[in-house]
């Protein structure tokens, strides 16, 4: 399962994260105690734009699910995956970033 929602989360993760570098970048790259209250804007942020690409998708390119529909995997199991995946990631460079620049 993880291979498939890999491979189908590359195709929009860097539109994905550069959405949401910018905004956390947009109210200015809080690591201190600010840092705590930018997660839950965050996080609704990536929602949404998750919700932007799904509407994409689903108007420019339905055909695009056939391969994963033959694997047995519905959009809606694919988003789901690739959205757990992304929140991980994000989440996990973003506490990274924060631990080095708040010991260097």
């Amino acid at each position: 399962m993880l291979s498939v929602v890999l491979h189908f989360y590359k195709n929009f993760w860097i539109i994905l994260h550069l959405v949401a570098w910018s905004g956390w970048l947009a109210v200015g790259a809080p690591i201190g105690e600010e840092w705590w209250g930018m997660l839950a804007p965050l996080f609704w942020l990536k929602l949404a734009s998750y919700g932007v690409v799904w509407l994409l998708m689903q108007t420019f390119s339905r055909e695009g699910y056939l391969f994963y529909q033959n694997l047995g995997y519905s959009p809606t199991t694919l988003f789901v995956g690739a959205f757990g995946l992304d929140m991980v990631l994000f989440f996990t460079l973003l506490t990274a970033i924060r631990w080095m620049l708040l010991l260097f």
